[in-house]
């Protein structure tokens, strides 16, 4: 499923299933639901990739040291799907995927302390009615890929990833026509079946839990804890230059595509 044209002309996709009219968990990778994170209980954890939850500093907590569990499947997926099968020189690794932890509002002072509650920048867009496709930080936040040897392409981000591959965020879902305060089942985002985004929500430290951005069955989107289990949809990103040598584009003749 195409999700919007990127900045630099390539087209950023999502999963849709393994067979035309996938509904529901179908929807998601080994039609299954995954655990954004299995843990749960530090503003860490709200991150695609995290650091040390017992450092000192906001950027030891938040550096993209570890996976988060939803990345280690999505990591897997892709690996099984278009790295091992050949695909990977139609997929863009110049375009990143933002997992924004910049802050919103956070009476812990640095989003370190968990008796603090932490509500993080898409948390904030929320409130404000707002979204964007800006990455605030993208030194920390931009998920890319690094550069292999001797190769000459820019790359912007953490250059973090293994694979070029990610989430969707909430603000393209905000985008797509779905928020937190409408009904909204018509969208091309709208699925039966919770999924995840990459996009952190907040901490609440009442119930030592950290939260996330999820589209939700009902058909709008709600912040649920990292360690509850939904849809795990990967992003990926088809190069500008690709060609399409056949189909339509609909679901019962799709595009075929070549580099």
């Amino acid at each position: 499923q195409i999700v919007r044209i990127n900045g630099d002309g390539s087209i950023r996709l999502i999963y849709n299933g393994s067979k035309a009219n996938a509904t529901g968990t179908a929807q998601s990778i080994n039609t299954r639901n995954y655990q954004f994170n299995s843990k749960y209980n530090d503003p860490a954890y709200v991150g695609y990739m995290y650091g040390d939850a017992d450092a000192e500093t906001f950027d030891e907590v938040h550096a993209n040291t570890n996976s988060s569990t939803i990345k280690t499947a999505v990591d897997s997926w892709y690996k099984t799907n278009i790295a091992d099968k050949g695909y990977s020189s139609y997929i863009s690794t110049a375009v990143g995927f933002c997992g924004d932890r910049s802050l919103y509002s956070n009476s812990g002072g640095n989003g370190i302390q968990t008796d603090k509650d932490t509500r993080f920048a898409p948390y904030g867009r929320y409130a404000s009615d707002t979204a964007t496709f800006n990455c605030a930080n993208t030194d920390r936040d931009m998920y890319t890929v690094a550069k292999s040897d001797g190769e000459t392409r820019k790359v912007d981000g953490n250059q973090a990833l293994t694979y070029p591959v990610g989430l969707v965020t909430y603000d393209e879902l905000v985008f797509a026509g779905m928020d937190n305060r409408h009904l909204n089942k018509l969208s091309w985002a709208y699925s039966t079946n919770h999924y995840w985004t990459m996009s952190p929500s907040l901490f609440i430290a009442r119930d030592g839990h950290a939260g996330e951005w999820v589209q939700v069955s009902y058909g709008w989107l709600s912040s649920e804890w990292v360690n509850s289990s939904d849809g795990a949809r990967p992003v990926i990103n088809l190069k500008v230059d690709v060609k399409i040598t056949g189909g339509i584009g609909t679901t019962n003749d799709p595009y075929v595509i070549t580099d």
